[in-house]
């Protein structure tokens, strides 16, 4: 999968032509889709998150797509994100299923991520091991960067194979542009108290608390979120999407990578 960064890289513009199965897992109730790519030509299975539906919006597809683009950059392992473009067509063809009312609110593009399978769910106390938590590391640091508050302790929000892990469902992401903004933190480096709420119930943190561990590689690759990776998001995002809220994380995660070095240290100083 190519990085955002890359020359080469664009992002897929499918059409849907069949549906599937919805995914009751989700409070946003994704559904299978088979769709075709616009610039590939190619027929593949997809996951999409209607926009008409349940906590979904322009501006939840585009915290998806701009989270799915960072974790990438940041070597994670993620469904192709893609965007899907959902027809009259394709809306008759889904009349009598379940979400054909979501389906109808919601023409136009939606997000949506490739299929993968060969991949299955961690329960709450499973034991996984070693190696497969060592990869919880950097994915907590991850999360507390785009403010997630939705991988927690009951829905971890990420598969596994045994060996690696695939992450989604970032639609909460960014979670500081859903507070007033005169209670946003103006030193979004330091992680404060009322952010425990949330961060105590993420799953990465409470396999990890209690140890320390080395940031430093997870510091230096977020130099790699720059003004041209925010450039190039403005020039892929559907203009329907593309609202003041992208400029706000943004400016919420440049402000927090001017002092990377601090919100590392915060990482270590809450586990303890």
């Amino acid at each position: 999968m190519l990085k955002l960064s890359h020359p080469d890289y664009f992002l897929p513009t499918v059409h849907a032509v069949a549906f599937g199965e919805i995914l009751q897992s989700g409070t946003t109730m994704p559904q299978l889709v088979v769709g075709i790519c616009e610039q590939t030509g190619i027929k593949s299975d997809y996951v999409i998150k209607f926009i008409g539906a349940q906590r979904m919006s322009p501006e939840a597809s585009a915290r998806e797509l701009i989270a799915a683009l960072i974790a990438k950059e940041l070597d994670f392992n993620v469904p192709e994100p893609v965007i899907i473009h959902i027809s009259d067509e394709f809306v008759e063809l889904m009349r009598g299923n379940d979400n054909y009312l979501v389906a109808s609110n919601s023409l136009g593009f939606n997000f949506g991520n490739e299929y993968k399978t060969g991949y299955y769910s961690v329960i709450k106390d499973q034991t996984i091991s070693s190696s497969l938590e060592d990869k919880l590391i950097e994915l907590y640091a991850f999360d507390i960067f785009i403010s997630n508050a939705d991988r927690r302790i009951e829905k971890p929000n990420f598969l596994t194979n045994g060996d690696e892990i695939i992450i989604f469902d970032h639609e909460l992401a960014f979670g500081f542009t859903m507070e007033l903004s005169f209670l946003r933190n103006s030193e979004p480096w330091k992680i404060r108290s009322q952010d425990l709420n949330w961060i105590n119930d993420n799953f990465c943190f409470n396999r990890l608390k209690g140890k320390q561990f080395d940031y430093s590689s997870f510091q230096s690759k977020l130099e790699l979120i720059d003004n041209s990776f925010w450039d190039k998001i403005e020039t892929i995002l559907p203009p329907d999407w593309l609202t003041e809220q992208v400029d706000e994380i943004k400016k919420h995660l440049n402000t927090l990578m001017s002092r990377a070095d601090i919100f590392t240290s915060e990482l270590n100083r809450i586990l303890l």
